[in-house]
């Protein structure tokens, strides 16, 4: 999103580059693009598309009707029943029987009247519902067409020379009819080109990928679509051998990506198969199929280790100049502006427009001029020192996100790009910096979220502007634009291409914008609990393998995250939205796993709603101007948090899985490390416990846990996170209980903190 966070104030040294530098450590390769994987399809072409790593590829079917599936063993029940023995007529034939049930529509044979009668019969080979029967052929006279039972013949269709040289479908609207066999009468000799039938099972279309070889799969991705209802349903299924499957039912009529996580299983095929609606022409089309582990493109989760920063420390916000105010923050009195959010955040992160600065990248931006009240080279008025000295003053440090894309700086405006980037960060940096200037910014980031530039030129700046920055100041953090590592084939967003070796030396962070979004069976995306699987909250994994490889010890920050909700009087319009306590409590949540997925920083995203109603209009942590800036229940979520725990770190995880989120914290900066198995026990410097179910908010579940306790803990109390009110969002736990040196207690979506008190005394006993 386009906006504002900061940082705390990190002392880093430039990293050797690495030998082993690879773009793309972040990757988990899916199963569909490795070697020796095929596809095949019943009909249609380019069936490779579906694994070519392009979404906006497709292969698409055929049409089983009017008459496309006469050829096909797995829909025409009747091919080749003729050359089975199956067929009888009782007059004189011209060529064989067996061109009648053959699939070809371009073989033919005739049959003559045998007295006063010409009769062609067709068995099949069990009875059966059909669905269609066609019948293709030439006619003299009248001509009858017959369904048969085991003890009856219904007339279906009559045909005259009207009808000659056409393919007839006649629909059996009968479900409980079980026809034995199909027969053709005249009194005339008659032609049949060809005659067909769709048995119980109706049309469908299949497209089967084979890996190769039999892989672990508990992640399916899909791109789907069933035409226009072409479909009724559609299966996702799974097999070892080919022969026995697993399935799952998916929506047909999908537009978008859908992931699905099914039961982990070894499976060598993945097919999707259509069931077809019986109409002519309809197709079904298939844009792409991914597979996974259980795990999915997200790659296993990231190894915990005790936190280096507090809670307070972690936790910013972002901004913009005035925080919303048609006035500068200077100007803004107590409670409002950095004076205002400043309750929970340690940093903030503003949204600089480059274009604020220079009207032209190759420009000066003349910030001795700004300092002396003449505004820089782009905006005669703007003064950024009274700004930021407004920040400051409300005790948050500043990260810069030097705001630009190809729509507010196009490329061709910069003459040399990489050489104006420099001479920009050097002048930021000699003016704004701590060693030569004013000290007023501790980060400048390279671009926000600048991927309407191609990759090439994108890298050109940020060697440039990386490199003028560490020429003047060599403390000031610099940080590239935020980008991702799951996906190469998105160039867009690629850390890959974009984020280079040659500017290893010179960059202190990895930054990432994450949310927590999943596409619903419909493909619509939604907002959802942030340790769903599924969740693009899990982008923080393959960044942060790309990081360890890349840049090694060197930190990962959160710029953006947060979730979309209704409330204090707004509402939420997006599909992304989730409720005002679902935002809070989610908030909690997702700060507490990013702690321990080594993350540093987390900047929330957004310091208030704004005055659209669409996604991330509605992530404010206050309302919007229009309505006062009230605090939302997130906001004094986290105003409990924070008071409760600010000063704490994140220490190691207890338990993880479906029956609860166990993390334990102490009051201890983690320069040391909590590693290996704890044998079920909890470190013996723990101050709190914080415990919930990893489930949607508004899921009324709940288990009993039991902890073991260390030794020295004298008493126990807590408070349940529960987001209902704004006014009081927590409220002690009273279903918990100490005995010995055991804690049991009740968890549900909402977290709840346990605090330990050590001491000499023995324990209390329950």
């Amino acid at each position: 999103m386009n906006f504002i966070p900061v940082l705390f104030i990190l002392v880093t040294t430039p990293v050797a580059l690495v030998s082993s530098w690879d773009p793309d450590a972040g990757i988990v390769l899916s199963y569909t693009k490795r070697d020796n994987v095929t596809v095949q399809a019943t009909s249609g072409g380019d069936v490779g598309r579906v694994i070519d790593g392009n979404d906006n590829t497709n292969w698409v079917s055929g049409s089983c009707l009017p008459s496309y599936y006469l050829h096909r063993s797995d829909v025409n029940i009747l091919l080749n029943a003729c050359e089975s023995g199956r067929c009888t007529t009782n007059g004189n034939v011209v060529n064989t029987v067996n061109h009648a049930t053959d699939g070809d529509p371009y073989t033919t044979v005739s049959v003559s009247a045998a007295s006063t009668t010409a009769t062609f019969s067709v068995m099949l080979e069990t009875s059966s519902n059909v669905k269609v029967i066609s019948l293709s052929g030439k006619y003299n006279s009248e001509t009858k067409l017959f369904v048969l039972t085991s003890n009856s013949r219904q007339q279906i269709k009559t045909l005259n020379t009207s009808n000659n040289y056409q393919n007839i479908n006649s629909f059996i609207k009968d479900d409980q009819l079980q026809v034995t066999g199909v027969e053709i009468e005249s009194s005339s000799e008659f032609l049949i080109k060809e005659l067909g039938a769709i048995g119980p099972d109706g049309c469908s279309e299949e497209v089967k990928v084979d890996l190769g070889e039999a892989r672990s799969v508990g992640t399916v991705r899909t791109r789907h679509w069933a035409g226009t209802n072409s479909a009724s349903a559609l299966a996702l299924m799974l097999s070892a051998d080919g022969h026995t499957w697993t399935q799952t039912s998916l929506e047909p009529n999908a537009l978008h990506a859908v992931t699905t996580t099914v039961k982990l299983q070894i499976a060598r095929y993945i097919k999707l198969r259509y069931s077809v609606n019986m109409k002519n022409y309809n197709k079904v089309y298939c844009y792409e199929i991914d597979a996974w582990d259980a795990n999915g493109i997200w790659g296993p989760s990231i190894a915990p280790k005790p936190a280096k920063h507090s809670f307070r420390d972690m936790l910013g916000v972002n901004g913009i100049w005035g925080w919303g105010n048609q006035k500068y923050s200077y100007m803004l009195g107590p409670g409002e502006g950095p004076f205002l959010y400043n309750a929970i955040a340690s940093h903030a992160r503003n949204y600089h427009n480059l274009n604020w600065d220079v009207t032209d990248p190759d420009l000066d931006p003349e910030y001795m001029e700004m300092a002396a009240g003449r505004g820089t080279q782009a905006m005669g008025w703007l003064n950024w020192d009274r700004e930021y000295q407004a920040w400051r003053n409300a005790n948050m440090t500043i990260d810069a996100s030097i705001q630009f894309t190809n729509k507010t700086m196009p490329d061709y405006v910069w003459d040399t790009p990489e050489q104006s980037a420099r001479h920009y960060g050097q002048e930021f940096a000699n003016h704004f910096g701590s060693e030569k200037g004013n000290g007023l910014i501790s980060a400048i980031e390279v671009g926000n979220e600048p991927w309407d530039y191609d990759a090439p030129f994108y890298a050109a700046v940020l060697r440039g502007m990386s490199a003028g920055v560490k020429s003047v100041d060599t403390s000031m953090i610099v940080v590239p634009a935020t980008f991702q590592a799951e996906n190469k084939d998105d160039v867009h967003t690629y850390i890959g291409t974009r984020v280079l070796e040659d500017v290893a030396t010179n960059i202190d962070v990895i930054n990432c914008h994450t949310y927590s979004f999943i596409n619903d069976n419909n493909g619509v995306r939604r907002g959802t609990y942030p340790e769903n699987k599924l969740s693009s909250f899990n982008n923080i994994r393959p960044l942060s393998r790309w990081r360890d490889v890349n840049t090694p010890n060197k930190p990962l920050w959160v710029t953006e995250w947060g979730w979309d909700s209704h409330g204090v009087g707004e509402n939420c319009s997006g599909t992304e939205c989730v409720s005002e306590r679902a935002q809070a409590i989610y908030a909690v949540r997702g700060l507490m796993l990013l702690a321990r997925s080594n993350i540093e920083r987390a900047t929330w995203y957004f310091y208030a709603n704004t005055d659209c109603e669409t996604l991330f209009c509605r992530s404010g942590l206050t309302s919007s101007h229009r309505a006062d800036f009230k605090k939302k229940t997130v906001f004094t979520m986290f105003e409990a948090l924070l008071s409760t725990i600010g000063e704490s770190y994140f220490q190691s995880v207890w338990q993880e899985s479906a029956d609860g989120y166990i993390y334990t914290l102490s009051r201890l900066s983690q320069n040391h490390t909590v590693s290996g198995d704890l044998s079920g026990h909890v470190p013996p410097n723990t101050s709190h416990i914080i415990a919930w179910l990893p489930i949607d908010a508004d899921d009324t579940s709940f288990k009993q846990v039991t902890i073991p306790l260390p030794h020295d803990i004298h008493s126990t109390s807590g408070i349940r996170f529960t987001g209902f009110s704004s006014i009081q969002p927590i409220v002690p736990i009273s279903d918990f209980s100490q005995c010995g040196q055991n804690l049991t207690f009740v968890i549900s979506t909402e977290p709840c903190l346990i605090t330990l008190q050590h001491g000499t005394s023995a324990p209390i006993v329950g």
